[in-house]
């Protein structure tokens, strides 16, 4: 069809109102952007007035607003505007929309991770099934008769995880029998479980970028879970690089990660896959996601490396080779613990100079803005507040539990320890009953 115009269509694109890095990926390739994301208030808030000169968003030329289960509304959607736009990349950047972007891309002939690879990644039992020889022992246990399957399980203690749910919603180490027959009713009654092996050690992130099948990028994040002061395993921390891996254990998570690709048949685009490194060397997959990763990682990498990685997502999308990168700075991201209440307020000491950030996920502002060069000072980037002063705060037992977090970065391990420490002294989260 001729004089279509080239697009990149973002699926979960929404995010790029608080990442204007893939606005910018996309500009410098003069590429117009669609844009297809779930309904919902905060979207149809951040979509109106976007025909604006000078909007932050006045690069999206369409979007529209579709349930991420509505892979035929998705279809269509991708269809009707390829009549009118030559759609040279699918970039998804939510979770829920993992299958339908991989769709979608097939249905129009570009490059994804693949079908197979997509629907793997959005099932926890698959993962465990097709990539059973990087992962701890698993059992299925259906809604039906769970009850008897808890009551007769000896593998102590246990994780339980939901299948159907998001990140580390639900995920919860039980220690015995009592306790695992108890915390069933915490469960939807619908709801398929997996009663997993327990795998020690650290976590570890890598985070790659994939053309055709052949691996073009590899990093690495540390985390911190609340695994060291309760049942639950929310992500509270990330450091980008990993400080606490040295080359060797480095390149053999990086071969393991490999062979994960291989298996799942992953062609193109970025995974993100969480591992853990036991005792005894084992290195054990807990989860993998045919997406990039959440939280700040992204813009983790972007202050360790230089360079945006969203960048490199939308070049092998549209089947550019990346350009090679390596980590040149230390970035982490911290999440600050919290007393259960009602949050009162978010301050910071005026001598980090930085005013905290009350984010809104219906307002265009980038939390992080700024990029270093290698030899420059430790630097705090943001804080911010994810939800707003009122809101009621539970014990984090999820990540969406989490309220508030900075980031900083440094040029070694050692500074970048320092200005943590420096941060937690001066950034104070209040609660009141």
């Amino acid at each position: 069809m001729p004089n279509r115009r080239p697009a990149l269509l973002l699926v979960g694109g929404l995010a790029v109102a608080w990442n204007q890095r893939w606005l910018a990926a996309a500009r410098a390739r003069g590429l117009e952007l669609l844009v297809l994301d779930a309904p919902g208030p905060h979207t149809e808030t951040l979509l109106a007035g976007r025909d604006t000169p000078g909007h932050p968003l006045a690069d999206v030329v369409e979007a529209a607003l579709v349930p991420a289960d509505d892979l035929a509304g998705l279809a269509d959607r991708a269809s009707a505007w390829a009549l009118e736009h030559d759609i040279r990349g699918v970039c998804c950047l939510r979770e829920e929309y993992v299958e339908g972007s991989a769709l979608v891309a097939d249905l129009l002939g570009v490059r994804s991770p693949g079908l197979r690879a997509a629907r793997v990644c959005r099932n926890k039992l698959l993962q465990r099934r097709y990539l059973a020889d990087w992962s701890p022992a698993s059992a299925l246990v259906p809604a039906a008769g769970r009850t008897e399957l808890a009551a007769a399980w000896d593998g102590f203690p246990v994780v339980v995880k939901p299948v159907g749910r998001l990140a580390s919603s639900g995920v919860r180490l039980v220690a015995d029998r009592a306790e695992l027959l108890a915390g069933l009713a915490g469960y939807e009654p619908d709801e398929t479980l997996l009663f997993e092996q327990r795998a020690e050690g650290p976590e570890y992130s890598v985070e790659s970028l994939s053309l055709h099948g052949e691996v073009h990028y590899l990093g690495t994040t540390e985390k911190r879970t609340t695994e060291t002061v309760g049942d639950y395993f929310v992500e509270m921390g990330h450091t980008t690089p990993a400080p606490g891996l040295d080359g060797p254990a480095r390149e053999r998570l990086y071969a393991v990660h490999r062979a994960v690709l291989a298996r799942l048949g992953f062609d193109t685009g970025m995974a993100h896959a969480e591992y853990r490194i036991g005792p005894d060397g084992r290195i054990v997959l807990i989860e993998i996601a045919a997406r990039p990763p959440g939280d700040s990682i992204m813009a983790l990498h972007w202050l360790a490396t230089g360079r945006p990685l969203e960048d490199a997502v939308v070049a092998v999308a549209v089947g550019e080779r990346p350009d090679p990168v390596r980590p040149s700075r230390y970035a982490r991201q911290v999440y600050l613990p919290h007393r259960p209440g009602v949050l009162a307020d978010l301050t910071v000491d005026p001598g980090l100079e930085t005013e905290p950030q009350w984010f809104d996920p219906a307002v265009v502002r980038a939390q992080v803005a700024d990029c270093a060069a290698p030899g420059d000072l430790s630097a705090l980037r943001c804080v911010v507040a994810l939800k707003p002063a009122g809101t009621t705060l539970h014990p984090i037992r999820q990540s969406g539990d989490r309220a508030a977090m900075f980031v900083v970065d440094a040029a070694t391990p050692q500074a970048l320890d320092r200005i943590e420490e420096r941060c937690l002294a001066a950034i104070a989260l209040r609660t009141r009953d």
